[in-house]
């Protein structure tokens, strides 16, 4: 088994390794750490027989499709009476988009987004704490009054992680459109994201200045864990099992969601465990990639704080459980997931122009019309010359 991820193998075993040994005793699990520098097509070059892969949907592309191992697993989830119906179904569009109307894995865990919010630092200032179901504008308003200097410490109301909030828009955008093979920025729903998420957090002079003094650096987890001057900040949900998050007197509600796109959450980042083409074993992997995804693991991995992409209550009401601090996880599931869109080879050289302005954005040191229009210039050059390699 391996994956894109690099994870080490202590988190790998922590993950999956321990459960699977117990669930197949007389089976030996080998896990391939990717270093920094090693792809999958590398492994495959050096004759690695890779089974099973572990990619979230984002690094199909480079750990699946680049090294050609995908495999049609149709056929073993007939034979292996696995029903597709107990997934939330963005998991499943998502893979058959990816995949040309093929399956070549099934949904193991989701990466969402939630808002986290310390609430010591509404208290310091008496503003209420958010709700779920709130808008972008109205947490931007609620939490404006948080821009504060005090003894000190510049403190930060709201940020969205850069990155995420585009890549996971709710408005299921793609960077790049996967048949024109060209940037979609130049879109009014772009501009929709970029005016609710961006100005809208960083109106504050306060705000703006941080930036500057951090080399135009845009706030975000360091500040909410480590610094804890940020007083809400929209990013994985996961970052609640953070070990920097000990001590944080916090809670979640729901991912912001737009005015424009009522009741609509942010696109999920599905995992898939995937069963490579180069595999011997391929009856075996699948029996591993049924039980990853079934009831009995993801009931023990709910409990640990990790989404599950199975519809089961039970399974999402235990979310968390196995956490001495109650939070609201709940806000995870509040609003329905927007969908994955496709997206082709050219996907990852589209983000990067667009993320890079932000603080140029929020700065003021460009309009938006001028952002977007470098930005979506940025990514058609790197595609075209990308196409010529």
């Amino acid at each position: 088994m391996t994956s894109s991820g690099g994870n080490a193998p202590d988190y790998f075993n922590n993950a999956y390794t321990q459960f699977l040994q117990k669930k197949f005793p007389n089976w030996k699990f080998q896990y391939i750490q990717r270093t920094a520098g090693t792809t999958a097509s590398e492994l495959i070059t050096a004759g690695t027989a890779i089974d099973i892969t572990i990619e979230a949907h984002t690094g199909i592309i480079d750990g699946v499709i680049t090294p050609g191992i995908q495999y049609d697993i149709s056929d073993l989830i007939k034979k292996h009476n696995i029903d597709l119906n107990r997934f939330e179904p963005v998991t499943i569009d998502a893979m058959k988009s990816m995949a040309g109307g093929q399956i070549w894995g099934l949904p193991i865990s989701m990466l969402s987004l939630v808002t986290f919010y310390n609430k010591d630092i509404y208290d310091k200032f008496g503003v209420p704490y958010p709700k779920d179901g709130m808008t972008w504008n109205e947490l931007a308003d609620l939490t404006r009054p948080l821009n504060k200097l005090e003894d000190g410490t510049q403190y930060l109301g709201l940020v969205g992680n850069t990155g995420h909030m585009t890549l996971m828009n709710n408005f299921s955008l793609p960077y790049v459109d996967p048949k024109e093979g060209k940037s979609t920025l130049n879109n009014e729903k772009w501009k929709i994201v970029m005016e609710s998420v961006f100005k809208g957090e960083a109106q504050d002079p306060g705000f703006q200045n941080y930036v500057r003094e951090n080399k135009n650096k845009m706030p975000g987890k360091d500040e909410f864990t480590k610094k804890r001057n940020l007083a809400t900040y929209v990013y994985f949900s996961e970052l609640a099992t953070d070990a920097n998050m000990k001590g944080i007197n916090f809670d979640i509600v729901s991912s912001p969601t737009y005015k424009e796109l009522p009741n609509v959450g942010a696109q999920p980042i599905p995992t898939y465990a995937i069963l490579a083409k180069t595999s011997r074993h391929k009856e075996e992997a699948m029996e591993v990639i049924k039980y990853l995804s079934s009831d009995e693991y993801q009931l023990e991995r709910a409990k640990l704080g990790f989404i599950t992409p199975l519809k089961n209550p039970e399974v999402r009401k235990a979310m968390g459980s196995g956490y001495d601090q109650k939070l609201n996880w709940n806000a995870v599931f509040y609003n329905p997931f927007a969908a994955v869109p496709a997206k082709g080879s050219f996907e990852n050289i589209g983000e990067k122009p667009l993320v890079s302005l932000v603080p140029d954005y929020i700065l003021g040191n460009k309009d938006l019309n001028t952002v977007m229009r470098e930005a979506e210039e940025t990514a058609n050059k790197a595609i075209e010359a990308e196409k010529r390699k």
